[in-house]
C-alpha cells in the first residue's frame, strides 16, 4: 500500500507544480503583453516626434510613401489599377472567345482526320416544323371562313311555314310562302 500512497503523493505534487507553472506562465505572458503595449505607445510617440520635426503628418505619410515607392499618389495609382483591372478583363474574354473557336475548329479537323467519310448532316426537322405549321394555320384559316351551315330541315318543315322567308323583299306584290297561290294578287308582266 505504500507504493499507492507514494503514487497519489506524486500526483498532487505534480499537479500542484503544473499549476504553478501555468500560473507563472499566464503572470510572464500578462506582463510581457503590457511591456510590449508600452514600448509599441514610445516608439510611435517617437515616430510622431520625428516626422513632426521633418514637417510631416501622419495622414500624409501612406501618400509619400506611395510617391516615393511608385511616383504617382495613391489616387493615381487606384485610377491605374482599375483601368489596368478592366483592360485584363476584356483581353481575357478575347482570349477565352478565341480559345473556344480554336478548340471547335481543333475538334472539326482531328475528325476529319480521323474518319473523313463522317460528313456533318444538316439537320432538317426544323423546315419540316416550319411546314407543318405553315399547314395547320393555312387550315385554320380555311375553316374560319367556311360560312355557316343552316340546320338540315325536316319532313313537316315542307309544309308550311308560319314565318316569313328572310330572302324575300317585304313587298306587298310578291307573295310568301305562308300566303297561298289563291290569294296572291296577280302580276303582271
Amino acid at each position: 500500500m505504500d507504493e499507492v500512497k507514494a503514487m497519489a503523493r506524486a500526483g498532487e505534487r505534480v499537479g500542484r507544480a503544473l499549476g504553478t507553472g501555468l500560473r507563472s506562465a499566464r503572470l510572464g505572458a500578462r506582463r510581457a503583453g503590457a511591456v510590449g503595449m508600452a514600448l509599441s505607445r514610445q516608439a510611435a510617440a517617437r515616430a510622431e516626434q520625428e516626422l513632426a520635426s521633418r514637417g510631416i503628418s501622419t495622414e500624409e505619410l501612406p501618400e509619400l510613401i506611395a510617391q516615393r515607392a511608385t511616383g504617382m499618389s495613391r489616387r493615381e495609382l487606384a485610377k491605374r489599377s482599375r483601368k489596368a483591372r478592366r483592360q485584363w478583363e476584356r483581353k481575357a474574354a478575347r482570349s477565352r472567345k478565341q480559345l473556344a473557336k480554336n478548340a471547335v475548329a481543333a475538334r472539326k479537323e482531328l475528325a476529319a482526320r480521323i474518319d473523313p467519310s463522317l460528313r456533318r448532316r444538316r439537320r432538317r426537322w426544323p423546315w419540316a416544323l416550319l411546314v407543318l405549321t405553315g399547314m395547320v394555320v393555312a387550315v385554320a384559316v380555311a375553316f374560319s371562313r367556311r360560312p355557316e351551315e343552316l340546320p338540315v330541315a325536316g319532313e313537316d318543315d315542307f309544309a308550311q311555314r308560319n314565318t316569313k322567308a328572310r330572302h324575300r323583299a317585304e313587298r306587298a306584290d310578291v307573295p310568301t310562302q305562308a300566303d297561298s297561290p289563291v290569294d296572291a294578287p296577280e302580276r303582271s308582266r
